[in-house]
Formats: structure tokens, sequence, C-alpha cells
């Protein structure tokens, strides 16, 4: 797969300046089979810094001057069903998105989208390559992408530069992140928001797992946001994200992971993105938080995505009903991913961290 060794990986829309600044405090260690990645990033990163001034000179003042409603987040572990939330919320034409076009190339993406994506879409994969769901730069993209290259505060580069993931993981939620950290998130968080309305102008819905450990951050930008919550059956999300991190990591990586760091790494960062979450969700209020089960939104997605409408107040949902059961009977056919059932080991494990996890989402041990 060309992808792995020359395409973008995670930042293709970063400035040059920034990306000679991430090389430099990794001390420019990049393994040998991901020099032409490396290759490829520079040159990009050299064309995203002739465009940005450009954009900036047209957008900048539009893009503060611009009152946004506050957003709708989708919060939920990886491999929880966040895509598939976001991707029904989508079909409602009253709310916009941030696709992967953007969240690739946030810095530039009102000036190039119309005449670049194009072109970079008959390069784009149709399907994802860890889960063989649909996929295109015009479609729903979660914006963490465009948040580690406008930030570089993002959890997100421990998978390109996993020899220094202790500098990246406080960047999941933050607890032990500097005030000047938190402030530059938000800025940039802010901007990706008004630059997405601006092109939109609609209400944003905007889906990010890392989004589940931050609830206080993003309360402090937009306390009238709302939020919807997915939760899966712990076994399964281990045994997905362990199977993602295996065929994502090569790909956005510039430094290889061994395979035996991957099962520790999804044990923690679980552990501390639903930490954060359960300590943080009494700040949302009441009315703002609608909480799914996965199970029950594959089993019945018409009558759950209802419910979250009326819950959340979102609007008219016979606006989008039929669109919705169209949708959703031409996916039935989607085949998941099968995984091998948990070793003892890896059980007791997720027995001991994950414990408070078991009963909060009310999922059986076995």
């Amino acid at each position: 797969m060309l992808v792995k060794y020359f395409g973008p990986g995670c930042l293709a829309g970063i400035t040059a300046t920034d990306w000679f600044r991430l090389l430099a405090a990794n001390h420019f260690r990049i393994a040998p089979a991901y020099l032409g990645k490396c290759a490829f990033l520079t040159a990009s990163s050299l064309v995203t810094s002739l465009f940005r001034p450009v954009e900036n000179a047209l957008y900048s003042r539009r893009c503060c001057e611009l009152r946004c409603d506050p957003p709708v987040f989708i919060l939920g572990c990886w491999r929880s069903g966040t895509t598939h939330l976001h991707n029904l919320l989508c079909l409602d034409d009253r709310f916009g998105f941030s696709n992967m076009y953007q969240t690739m190339y946030p810095h530039t993406f009102l000036t190039s989208e119309s005449w670049l994506r194009p072109l970079l879409d008959l390069m784009t994969p149709g399907k994802r390559f860890m889960d063989n769901m649909d996929q295109g730069l015009r479609e729903p993209h979660e914006d963490e992408m465009a948040l580690a290259i406008l930030s570089h505060r993002s959890n997100m580069l421990s998978w390109a530069f996993p020899k220094n993931a202790a500098c990246y993981d406080r960047f999941l939620d933050f607890i032990e992140a500097s005030e000047s950290d938190r402030t530059a998130w938000k800025q940039s968080l802010d901007l990706f928001v008004r630059k997405v309305s601006l092109r939109t102008g609609r209400q944003l819905v905007l889906k990010s797992p890392n989004h589940t450990a931050r609830v206080q951050l993003i309360r402090e930008l937009y306390p009238d946001a709302k939020f919807i919550h997915i939760h899966r059956h712990p076994y399964d999300v281990y045994r997905s994200m362990c199977h993602m991190a295996s065929k994502v990591q090569p790909v956005w990586g510039l430094q290889k992971m061994p395979p035996d760091d991957i099962p520790p790494m999804v044990v923690d960062t679980y552990a501390r993105l639903y930490n954060a979450y359960l300590d943080q969700k009494h700040l949302i209020p009441a009315g703002h938080l609608f909480e799914i089960r996965y199970e029950d939104l594959i089993a019945n997605p018409v009558h759950i995505v209802r419910q979250a409408y009326e819950q959340l107040q979102l609007g008219d949902f016979t606006d989008i009903e039929d669109k919705l059961t169209a949708y959703t009977q031409q996916q039935s056919s989607y085949q998941r991913n099968r995984h091998a059932e948990l070793e003892p080991a890896a059980r007791t494990v997720l027995h001991e961290r994950w414990e408070r996890f078991f009963q909060e989402f009310g999922y059986r041990q076995s």
C-alpha cells in the first residue's frame, strides 16, 4: 500500500514552519521506511505555507466576525460507532459538518477546496483501510486531524511519533497540560469551527473520539453546545481498537510502533478517555446530553436518532425520517469486522483496568 510509505499521514496540511518545528522536537528521528512520507510532507508544507497568507487575507476578518450556532458534539471511544452516528446525523441538511479535505487542509480549504479536492478525490481510496467503510474527501470526517495541524496539541501526534508519545498523550484530556496549551487548543478549535461554519452556513455536527475527554474545555468555548455520547461493550472496543491501531499507525506513522506496544496503549487510552468523561459529564446541563448504546443504534437506528432529536431538541425529525430509513436500509448489507475471542490474560487486564466503565455503562464482565 503506497500510502503507507509515500502518503500524507495525519499532517497533510501542516505549514513548513510547524513541520520543521515538529521534526526538531522529535530530533528528526524518522524511520527509513517512511522517508518518502517525510519528503511528501515537506513538499506539501511548502505549498500550504504559500497559500495560507492568501486565505488569511481573504477570510480572516469574516471568520472573526462570524456568529456561529453552538455545535453538536458526538462523543465516544474509537470503534464505538461514532462514524456511523455522525453519518446518520449529517443526512439532515440543516446541519453542516467538516469533511475529510477540510480536516486535512485546515489552513487553506476555503481557497483551495473548490479546485484541489476534485483532483485529490481521484487518488483517495473509496473505503477505509481498517473497516471497509465508505470514505471520500467530501464525506463527514472527524476534526482531530485539523486540530493536530492547527494547534500541534493532539494525542494523534503520538501515532506519528510513538517514541515521543508521552509528550503528546497529555493532549488527550489536557489534565496535565499547561494553561497556554489549553488556550492554544481552544483557539484552534474555535478557528476551525468558524471556518467550516463560514463554508457551510449551518450549525455544525462535529465528531472526534478525543473530545470525549474534553467536555470541560469544550463547554468553556461553547456553553450551549449539545452532546451525544455513544458507548459499546468494552470487549468489542478493545479488539477493534487493537485491529485499527495495527492498520492506522503505519499509515500515519513517521516512526515504527512495535506491535506489542499496541494492546497496553489501547488499555491506557480508553481508561484516560473515560475517566475524564465520567469525571466531567456532570458539567453538561440537563437536556444537553443524550447517551446511546452502540448495540441499540445498530438494532434500531431510526428510533434511536428520533430519541436524540427529541431529547436534545435538534429540530423536526420528520424532515429526515425518510432519508434516514433509506440510508439504513442501504447500509444493512455492510459486513463488520470479525475479531478473535479475547485471551484470558487480556480479559483479566480489562476487568482490572476498566472495571469502572463496565459498571457505568452496564456491561457484563464474562
